[in-house]
């Protein structure tokens, strides 16, 4: 059934969307430990991501029909893909570099919404964003650059900015259609679909992780996971430029995580950009009332 305004929570959406980062930043810490290959990692992942999803549809009674596929068959597919090609990348570059290239989706998202959704943000949120872009590039410099970097890590580390674009694009869409659960659930069974084959060819049949590779495998389909379903349900209430410009914080709470997990230092320049990404998404988000003067497709 097709989201009303009537239906919109604005409030919700921006904390949805703005607690989605903080679960998402938890992704570059896992892969970096995980040993087992890319595409079992990420079938495992979704895996494991599907059953919660499953128990909660059937807890609420809701039922799945043809229609509600279509409407996520496409989000589904750059999911799965975004997925793999992520992994990749994360494997073949720098962290340094991988975040460089990523910390671009946001102003790629703000295009789209602005080409395809009709959203015009007000000027403040252009001025805040230069001032959180800024804090990005002060973290990203100051950074330990440490890692062996490869311009086929790179490349992927392009594509999966443009495939994770697609995805929140994509998963716009249709949010208008579909409330966040169903659509998530929906989401990471075409994902699940989408990796099999390449998992089957590219490993001969199915991994089974070992070891610290469960733990691993767990966390990062119940805490990044976690950050994708609150970024549906953001989508279905608040413009995608507002969801697209908080995934810069993405960059301000990877290092902290890394600091507080693995014990990276971080350095003063760093904290500095860092404290200036995270005041420039605070005054976004204090000003999000007011985030778009056009219309907005949620």
């Amino acid at each position: 059934m097709k989201i009303e305004m009537r239906d919109k929570q604005p409030g919700l959406g921006r904390g949805a969307a703005i607690g989605a980062v903080c679960l998402l930043a938890f992704g570059p810490v896992i892969v970096k430990k995980v040993e087992i290959a890319i595409t079992a990692f990420v079938f495992w992942r979704l895996l494991f991501s599907a059953i919660p999803l499953t128990v909660f549809l059937v807890a609420s009674r809701r039922r799945l029909v043809w229609a509600d596929l279509r409407h996520a068959v496409l989000g589904g597919f750059v999911f799965g893909l975004n997925l793999m090609v992520g992994v990749y990348s994360l494997r073949r570059t720098s962290a340094l570099h991988h975040m460089v290239i990523m910390s671009f989706q946001p102003l790629a998202v703000l295009l789209v919404s602005i080409k395809f959704f009709g959203e015009r943000p007000r000027l403040s949120v252009y001025l805040y964003s230069l001032t959180a872009f800024g804090g990005v590039a002060l973290t990203l410099t100051a950074a330990d650059a440490s890692g062996v970097a490869s311009l086929s890590g790179d490349m992927g580390s392009v594509v999966a900015m443009l495939l994770f674009t697609l995805y929140f694009a994509s998963s716009k869409k249709a949010r208008e259609s579909l409330d966040s659960l169903t659509y998530q659930l929906l989401l990471v069974l075409v994902a699940l679909a989408t990796v099999f084959p390449f998992m089957l060819i590219s490993e001969r049949g199915i991994p089974i992780p070992s070891g610290n590779d469960w733990f691993l495998v767990v966390a990062m389909a119940l805490i990044p996971g976690t950050g994708h379903l609150l970024t549906n349900f953001a989508h279905g209430h608040i413009p995608l430029s507002f969801v697209g410009l908080m995934n810069l914080g993405f960059t301000a709470f990877a290092p902290l995580y890394t600091w507080w997990l693995i014990g990276e230092g971080i350095g003063g320049t760093q904290a500095i950009g860092t404290g200036i990404v995270i005041t420039s998404l605070a005054m976004i988000a204090s000003k999000a009332r007011n985030l778009s003067v056009g219309h907005s497709v949620s």
